[in-house]
């Protein structure tokens, strides 16, 4: 089933959300030409429907139509659903061969796109490719390729880990290191402005090194995304002009006004935390790590909490160490502080916003990139239906159906 080609596709569903963050609309439907939307929204104002169009009739069903998903956060090539480690010695070829898999593991769970957050030795740059060139199935991906951090920072003597990272001293060698991304191909800089994944994450990047990152970044009309965990931190990446922090994990008063002021927006990934805390011991890293974990957890929850009452874009995000979903991440920050249609919206519009793609993907809305998806029953009603995906497109393809629709 494809409308790729020029074909139309029909889909009548009996709720759909269309990721603008407004009411569900009943008896409604999409009508997808091409690799776009032509219409969406209540059946009775899709006029008449494409004579020669495959319809897709799932009224009477309580099935749901919404946005493909927009992983705001991923590393593709680092987790293992139901493993209980990431092999950091893997060579290169080992690493893009689970990329692969990870990334069509993504796209049947309904992510439609996903922004990679720094990849060893920029293998993501050529899976992107990949993926575009239909070579391998898999999210639309935007790629940052390694991540910058100072010399010795983010990763310390952790080598493997280290291939991750393009290491610098100093605002000359930052903008050098950005140039050298920017011609690598990279779709946008991650800079690991401070240290650690814990809540005392402290800062590793001067204000300097920051904005001559920044500002080589966005010279080239490049987003900038960074890894900042503590306030101090957090501040600095604000002031140089960053456009999204990520993490975000102890934020102060102070922190969320100048995000909320600069209009920058907080990727959180609160499930992986999650997911330490409650299987440390099963993944062989001891109580006192589960312990740490738990409380760590509840500082970044406050952090959230404390961002969306300032009035920070909250945008979905996984970085899925251990294999969280989307829906995970959204049930958390629902039991965090958002609203089940705040999640959905940070789930797909805002991942589009941040990417600067708004106006091509996130909302089912007319012009728009027939990226979608249909689930078994509304996550408005209960989040966790976010996990109950049945039918996926992506780019008007139907790369998810049930077997029996086959």
């Amino acid at each position: 089933m494809s409308a790729a080609s020029g074909h139309s596709v029909v889909i009548l569903a009996d709720l759909l959300i269309d990721g603008t963050g407004g009411d569900p609309i009943g008896d409604a439907g999409v009508i997808i030409e091409g690799n776009r939307i032509r219409a969406a929204g209540p059946r009775r104002r899709l006029g008449t429907l494409p004579g020669a169009a495959d319809v897709v009739d799932l009224r009477g069903t309580n099935r749901v139509v919404m946005p493909g998903l927009v992983d705001a956060h991923s590393h593709l090539w680092h987790f293992f659903r139901g493993d209980v480690q990431v092999r950091q010695f893997d060579s290169p070829a080992y690493i893009v061969a689970r990329a692969v898999r990870n990334a069509a593991r993504r796209l049947d769970e309904g992510v439609t796109t996903t922004r990679e957050m720094g990849t060893p030795e920029n293998l993501d740059l050529g899976l992107r490719d990949a993926v575009a060139d239909g070579v391998v199935s898999g999210p639309r991906i935007f790629a940052s390729g390694m991540g910058l951090a100072v010399t010795g920072g983010m990763y310390g003597k952790q080598a493997p880990f280290r291939r991750q990272t393009m290491e610098f001293t100093g605002a000359d060698e930052a903008r050098r290191a950005v140039r050298r991304q920017i011609d690598a191909g990279v779709d946008f800089i991650k800079l690991f402005a401070t240290a650690g994944i814990g809540e005392r994450g402290h800062s590793q990047m001067t204000f300097e090194e920051v904005a001559a990152a920044t500002d080589e970044g966005h010279k080239a009309g490049k987003t900038v995304a960074a890894h900042a965990i503590a306030a101090d931190g957090i501040k600095i990446c604000v002031r140089a002009g960053v456009d999204t922090i990520e993490h975000g994990k102890a934020l102060d008063d102070e922190a969320v006004a100048m995000m909320r002021d600069a209009g920058v927006a907080l990727v959180p990934t609160l499930a992986v935390g999650r997911t330490i805390a409650e299987r440390a011991v099963e993944l062989g890293r001891g109580a006192e790590v589960a312990e740490n974990a738990r409380r760590v957890l509840e500082v970044h929850q406050r952090s959230v909490r404390l961002a969306y009452e300032a009035g920070v874009k909250i945008v979905v995000g996984t970085d899925p160490a251990y294999g969280d979903s989307m829906a995970r991440e959204c049930e958390l920050l629902v039991q965090t502080c958002l609203t089940p249609m705040e999640a959905l919206v940070g789930a797909t519009r805002r991942g589009a916003e941040i990417l600067r793609h708004g106006d091509d993907f996130g909302t089912l809305e007319e012009g728009k990139r027939a990226d979608l998806i249909v689930l078994a029953r509304s996550p408005v009603e209960d989040i966790r239906a976010l996990s109950e995906v049945e039918y996926v497109f992506k780019a008007g393809i139907a790369v998810r159906r049930p077997q029996a629709a086959r």
